[in-house]
């Protein structure tokens, strides 16, 4: 193919004499052109490849966004230099290829800025960790969660005096976890002698099985029941069927109730409705205080928006905030990651937030069809498909390059396009636990809030997956 690139190409010159710029964009499209016929199971990385430089050494190129750029970094870059010398070499010579993300001063973008707060990150506790950007501070009361906030809080001034145990239910992307850590947050800045033992049922169980195989059972016991002054457990419906879990909590339940530990627990039901779970235990469950979290109404869900929008310096007008409460469901977290995209979509063509564009967000994201076709399965098969590896390896403990960016990914997805919760996803990835499955979301949403672009990988896997979900691709 490098006879395409003639002499008389090399020469043509635009009317304002540019002739680099042409033989860039020429050389540019002949090499994409390239790889598409010969590679064209990866060609969709190199859709967004621009041939930007060529100096004495190098062949410079840009991509849409810094994790294409990656991927093609550390897996494609020896097919690129390969087409490249194959396409160039004999009219340019030698060169190095390079490739790096687009420089965001080409990309339109509105401004998104984010007042300073003073926050923590995890922070490592007795056991576990907590969420140091989940305070009381940034969680939006209304009708449907002020009663479940306030018992939290009360418990967060005084722990082990009052709601003795807290028993906070309702269902998935509420808010029960935001509380859960919020409680620990509060404990920990007003009582650094505390040891707080902070995780989810999951992660308890699996430290009794771990326990149990190696022998360890009494350290267990005495780390839970006389080494930890607040014991938070999310997802406590996790235990349900565990009959060895449930003996073992039921004797740290007692041993820390009994000193006036404190103790919170999530569930997705309340204490009676729990199946699986002994009685005495659900029993317990009910000794405190339970509180239902319940969806937010509207103007919760506006008042939500507003805080948001606030921590990224964005002015909205309240009648566009309510056009985006209405159009988004009925959690938090799908109101949230509806105003992510409307954001994402405003940033990405450079205009201003007006109804008229969360109308074309709400379309494009087709909120209403029936999503009953996707399920983490088919998350997985796709992104493995899309970035050249296997399902397997992604459940497998591989921690490859190659193998956890698309890992994240289909994490992420499924917490998208799925009901499943953390628990449940973490299992369907080759049981990886609460923590790993909470730290691939947030580093995905970090990739997609540094990129809105609709070139961004992770944009181009959504909205196949939204196809799919709409019935509009056959399987």
């Amino acid at each position: 193919m490098s006879e395409v690139i003639s002499e008389k190409q090399l020469s043509i010159e635009q009317e304002d004499g540019n002739i680099e710029l042409v033989d860039k964009n020429i050389l540019g499209a002949i090499i994409i052109d390239n790889i598409a016929e010969s590679f064209p199971g990866i060609k969709h990385f190199f859709n967004t490849l621009k041939l930007v430089n060529l100096n004495d050494t190098e062949a410079k190129f840009f991509v849409s966004d810094m994790m294409t750029a990656e991927w093609i970094n550390n897996h494609y870059l020896h097919i690129l230099q390969k087409v490249f010398d194959e396409e160039a070499r004999e009219d340019v010579g030698p060169k190095k290829v390079v490739v790096e993300s687009r420089d965001a001063s080409l990309v339109p973008e509105i401004k998104i800025k984010k007042e300073p707060v003073k926050q923590r990150g995890l922070t490592r506790v007795r056991e576990g960790h907590l969420n140091g950007k989940q305070t009381f501070s940034s969680f939006i009361k209304g009708a449907s969660n002020t009663l479940a906030a306030i018992a939290a809080e009360r418990v967060g001034e005084k722990p082990g005096q009052s709601y003795n145990p807290l028993f906070i239910y309702g269902r998935t992307g509420l808010g029960k976890t935001h509380l859960l850590n919020a409680v620990g947050n509060m404990i920990y800045d007003n009582n650094k002698d505390f040891k707080i033992c902070s995780l989810s049922a999951e992660h308890f169980t699996n430290k009794v099985i771990s326990s149990i195989r190696a022998g360890k059972q009494k350290e267990l016991r005495e780390s839970f029941r006389f080494d930890c002054d607040v014991l938070l457990i999310d997802d406590i419906h996790f235990i349900s069927g565990k009959e060895g879990t449930q003996q073992e909590f039921f004797h740290t339940f007692n041993a820390l109730y009994d000193s006036n530990k404190q103790i919170v627990l999530t569930s997705d039901r309340p204490p009676h409705q729990l199946s699986g779970i002994q009685e005495r235990l659900v029993g317990r469950f009910e000794w405190g205080f339970s509180v239902e979290v319940l969806p937010p109404d509207l103007e919760h869900r506006v008042a939500i928006l507003q805080t948001k929008a606030k921590s990224l310096g964005l002015i909205i007008e309240p009648d566009v905030l309510f056009v985006v409460a209405e159009k988004s469901g009925g959690s938090i977290r799908e109101l949230e990651g509806f105003f992510n995209n409307v954001v994402g979509q405003a940033a990405m063509l450079n205009v201003s937030i007006n109804k008229t564009l969360v109308l074309d967000v709400a379309t494009r994201l087709s909120s209403d069809k029936v999503v009953d076709l996707v399920n983490v399965e088919l998350i997985q098969k796709e992104v493995a498909g899309f970035f050249g590896t296997t399902t397997q390896d992604m459940c497998s403990k591989k921690r490859t390059r190659g193998v956890v960016r698309p890992r994240q990914v289909a994490i992420y997805l499924s917490r998208v396009f799925t009901d499943d919760s953390l628990l449940e996803i973490g299992r369907k990835f080759g049981g990886r636990d609460h923590s790993t499955v909470l730290h691939s979301i947030a580093t995905i949403e970090d990739l997609l809030a540094k990129n809105p672009s609709q070139e961004n990988p992770i944009r181009i896997i959504q909205t196949k997956i939204r196809k799919i979900a709409g019935g509009k691709i056959d399987e």
